[in-house]
């Protein structure tokens, strides 16, 4: 099966999968969308300021250590797995991207607090996620112009803004990096493949659910080889395949105002082309030396109503 084909099989089987439930939960949070700020606040409002992306990959182990470093330094952007394994290690995400309209993903936000945080939130987002979270929200609409539900409800709640998808909730921190005017975007934790016999972060919810071993056996038709930043071949699942092209795609033809440093920090994974590959340790040294006021910059940039 070729790149094309995977693409149209992953769009196909998401279509057919949550169909239903992005209508159902739009209509729940649409009250929410009217009273909050959508992510078209926060255009070019990090301009020329470090960003950090963080995913839950297994390589966030090595590196989450180094992260307090930058706290208070970079704009921090984790992926909803990654903030209990963020907060166990004493480091405050400013956001926490989500991309999955499963009851699911309550997990990550159960069990710990939410307070001086910013939720980057689908309008599709399962209303409980909404419930639990203590912190502010900004809402986004998902990009994607062929998928008439999602047209639809984009055009319904035109001031949120949108962000494009791409198969993985750092596609979506990634985007709001970027439209925010933020340089360089650093990726951690991004390894869009199963390096070392695991699938996530040991502090993960998600770690401990199935180990590698059954994750290969129940996905294998749905398992490719790909070539991580060492020139191994490691297995990774179709979408995750997909999502490496997304990425390729969005570090060759976005444009904005401004540069675009995009910058591999995770020494591990399937994130290769079309960006930097540095360790993090050295990255942070290099770029995140200067003190930024992220909490001050969205006092300005936003304006809340109750929830």
């Amino acid at each position: 099966m070729n790149r094309d084909q995977h693409i149209q099989e992953v769009k196909s089987a998401t279509l057919l999968r949550f169909n239903d439930l992005w209508q159902q939960n739009f209509q729940a949070n649409f009250g929410a969308m009217q009273r909050n700020p959508g992510v078209a606040s926060l255009k070019d409002k990090f301009k020329n300021m470090p960003a950090i992306v963080i995913g839950a990959g297994p390589s966030l182990d090595k590196n989450i250590r180094h992260l307090g470093q930058a706290q208070g330094k970079a704009v921090l952007i984790a992926s909803d797995a990654a903030l209990k394994p963020l907060l166990a290690n004493r480091i405050i995400p400013a956001f926490v991207a989500c991309l999955d309209p499963q009851e699911d993903i309550t997990k990550f936000f159960t069990g710990v607090t939410s307070r001086g945080m910013t939720l980057i939130a689908p309008s599709i987002i399962h209303p409980q996620v909404l419930d639990l979270w203590e912190g502010n929200v900004v809402f986004y609409s998902k990009f994607a112009p062929d998928i008439p539900t999602l047209v639809e409800m984009q055009r319904q709640v035109p001031h949120l803004g949108h962000l494009t998808p791409g198969g993985t909730v750092l596609s979506i921190a990634y985007d709001m990096a970027f439209q925010s005017g933020a340089n360089p975007i650093l990726f951690v934790g991004q390894d869009l493949s199963w390096p070392k016999r695991k699938t996530y972060t040991r502090e993960s919810e998600s770690a401990a659910e199935e180990s590698i071993e059954s994750t290969l056996k129940r996905q294998q038709e749905n398992v490719v080889m790909e070539t991580d930043i060492n020139g191994e071949a490691l297995p990774t699942l179709k979408s995750m395949s997909v999502s490496k092209q997304w990425f390729n795609w969005a570090f060759t033809t976005w444009k904005r105002q401004g540069p675009a440093t995009i910058i591999n920090c995770s020494e591990a994974g399937i994130l290769t082309e079309n960006c930097q590959i540095l360790a993090l340790s050295e990255a942070i040294y290099k770029y995140c030396q200067k003190k930024i006021n992220v909490d001050w910059v969205l006092k300005k940039a936003l304006k809340y109503k109750r929830r």
